[in-house]
């Protein structure tokens, strides 16, 4: 199968909303932060505006595998992770400090669905909505959004948590497996976001929005750092795909940290 080809010969702004800034987001946020100041650098190509969403504060736990550091603690995660990486690599990273639990309050996120926004004729616009939640609720608001929107592209990323029963070999060999799925919806092409690969998100009825837990964000099973750093490498796989190499070679990545394998499901024919 060929892969998907987005406008090789054409300038294009890509407006990058990022939501979650913990395990996976954190670590994502390094690398992304880095690779759109070295093509900005590099070439007037492409565009970017980045913008990382989260409500969360640094606790002291999540210093065991998230890159937060102590001094970091009691502050909110997406605006030390915008000042951080935004200073280290001179580019600018916006925040915004809310969760988002509904379609209209998704789509403030992004510059460019406000009014006073103005594209440059010359350049095409993507949206690219990073979904690094740790909740099913969460996704099925995103992928509402992505129902509606015809210039985005919606690539989530998952980790599975360590397991609290079963036996001692199954914990020892859980948690460390992972996925990640790359959704494209551009005027009448359609490529299945994550609860289109995986249908059992929009039948959750348990997964709740951070302010349904009872102002609890607790996750329900803890996560190992090796599996956050993986699911952070292979979505800027898809990510330098799509904006350093303008093209995409396949639909969704499962991966094992433990293993040190990944198995990408091709294209659709």
């Amino acid at each position: 199968m060929k892969p998907i080809e987005f406008f090789p010969n054409r300038k294009i702004h890509f407006d990058i909303v990022q939501i979650g800034c913990g395990g996976n987001g954190g670590y994502i946020t390094q690398r992304l932060a880095k690779l759109l100041a070295s093509l900005s650098f590099n070439s007037d190509h492409s565009t970017f505006s980045y913008t990382l969403v989260d409500q969360d504060q640094v606790e002291e736990k999540n210093l065991q595998r998230q890159p937060f550091l102590p001094h970091d603690e009691g502050k909110n995660k997406a605006k030390v992770l915008a000042g951080r990486y935004g200073k280290a690599y001179q580019f600018p990273i916006f925040y915004r400090e809310e969760y988002v639990e509904s379609i209209q309050e998704l789509r403030n996120c992004f510059p460019s669905n406000h009014a006073t926004y103005v594209l440059d004729s010359n350049r095409i616009l993507f949206r690219i909505l990073i979904g690094a939640v740790d909740n099913n609720a969460s996704r099925k608001v995103m992928h509402k959004y992505f129902l509606e929107d015809s210039s985005l592209i919606y690539i989530d990323c998952g980790v599975d948590g360590i397991l609290r029963k079963g036996t001692a070999e199954e914990k020892r060999k859980s948690g460390y497996s992972g996925h990640c799925v790359t959704g494209i919806h551009y005027n009448d092409t359609m490529l299945a976001p994550v609860a289109g690969v995986y249908k059992d998100i929009l039948k959750d009825k348990k997964s709740k929005l951070p302010t349904q837990s009872c102002g609890l964000n607790i996750v329900s099973q803890p996560q190992r750092m090796q599996a956050n750093e993986m699911a952070a490498l292979v979505t800027m796989g898809y990510l330098t795909q799509i904006i350093a190499e303008r093209r995409l070679y396949s639909h969704y990545t499962n991966f094992n940290s433990l293993t040190h394998t990944m198995r990408p499901t091709l294209l659709p024919a």
